[in-house]
């Protein structure tokens, strides 16, 4: 697949051996029980809340504890085990501050249940079910129930909105905007029938800084590249409509829109055994065409961003993919990079993590990053 692409793009590949990168440190946490399956910063950057799963041997229903852990002094403010929290096929949790950082919104991936929660005591205030005339999964036959539930959560980091994709194996992908003040969900529309993932990762929406503009990335029904296939799509929020639509050269995954309908985008192609190195794409919805690259030279940057606007920081992981024979990914250890928006200098990497990280969280002051299991911080 070929893209027509005006003007000159930048692609930004910078050395470690430059003395200009910062260190990205890794911080120890305060010491707590379970496995981090979901982070999110407060809009000030003066928090982190933490959700951990608890395995308690012998006991077969699932615990999970919320914490607000205080990144001045890296202490736990609170904490809570958070009742009724769904454990669906993968123990991935979608957690979201508000714009004003009085509620949490948290959701399960493959559950078709929302909580809003008091940011301070940590207590539910609001239990939404996305479709409450109908079971969550229903029999589609013996010994089979198919997967339906929420696959993506953003929230518009000026306004009351948040928004939520969901994925349904029988029928069409959805969008839900809720609103915080009303605790309730106030639009709803559809994206058709498609798939949501492939091996290394899975499709995202993002809601602009005012939430009037939602941008979703979808993939085809199967996962092959038709060669008219656009797949980012910018829908009016208060209406549903598609505003736009862009062709990339791959599949995306993880986006962050910001102002001016900028977009950045992580690919999720499944790289083949000679599939050149990706890098995180900025696109501009007003042109169609891409007009920077973040880049980390000799190394692959997907799946995984995140995106200060304010800060102008964008992360990503940069990580050295092994495949097999047959071009698929074993292993992809590496590190996280954060780069200049407008520069596009690569300005801080961490130390090398043994793991593939597949979520990212960047506080707004761009100091502080959460990587899977680990608390990053900037180095002064």
């Amino acid at each position: 697949m070929t893209i027509v692409v005006s003007g000159v793009l930048a692609c930004h590949c910078t050395l470690l051996a430059t003395g200009s990168v910062r260190a990205l440190n890794s911080v120890t946490l305060p010491a707590a029980e379970g496995t981090i399956v979901g982070a999110a910063f407060s809009p000030d950057s003066s928090r982190v809340a933490i959700l951990r799963h608890v395995i308690v041997p012998g006991v077969t229903n699932q615990r999970h504890v919320m914490e607000i852990i205080d990144l001045k002094s890296v202490q736990k403010l609170a904490h809570r085990e958070i009742l009724d929290v769904q454990a669906a096929d993968l123990d991935s949790h979608f957690i979201a501050y508000s714009s004003d950082s009085r509620y949490l919104i948290l959701a399960t991936e493959g559950s078709e249940v929302l909580w809003i929660l008091d940011a301070v005591s940590l207590q539910a205030l609001k239990r939404i079910a996305l479709h409450p005339e109908a079971e969550s999964r229903r029999s589609l036959g013996q010994g089979h129930r198919y997967f339906r539930g929420v696959k993506g959560l953003t929230v518009s980091t000026r306004g009351d909105l948040f928004g939520l994709l969901t994925h349904d194996e029988s029928q069409d992908n959805e969008v839900f905007i809720g609103s915080f003040s009303s605790e309730r969900i106030i639009k709803r529309w559809s994206l058709g029938k498609g798939g949501t993932a492939t091996q290394l990762g899975q499709i995202s929406l993002s809601l602009g800084d005012d939430g009037s503009r939602t941008a979703v990335s979808v993939l085809p029904v199967e996962n092959k590249l038709p060669k008219a296939f656009n797949n980012l799509h910018l829908y009016d929020t208060s209406t549903g409509e598609l505003v736009k639509s862009i062709r990339t050269d791959g599949f995306v995954g993880q986006i962050v829109l910001i102002p001016g309908e900028n977009i950045f985008t992580s690919r999720i192609d499944t790289p083949g055994i000679f599939s050149k190195k990706t890098c995180i794409d900025k696109w501009d919805f007003n042109t169609g065409t891409a007009n920077g690259h973040f880049c980390d030279q000799g190394r692959t940057v997907n799946v995984a961003l995140a995106v200060s606007p304010a800060a102008g920081r964008v992360v990503g992981f940069a990580s050295q993919m092994h495949k097999d024979i047959e071009g698929y990914v074993y292993a992809a250890p590496g590190r996280v990079d954060m780069w200049d928006t407008t520069s596009g200098n690569l300005i801080a990497s961490s130390s090398e993590i043994s793991e593939f990280v597949s979520t990212l969280q960047l506080s707004s002051d761009g100091q502080w990053v959460m990587a899977g299991q680990m608390l990053l911080r900037l180095a002064r």
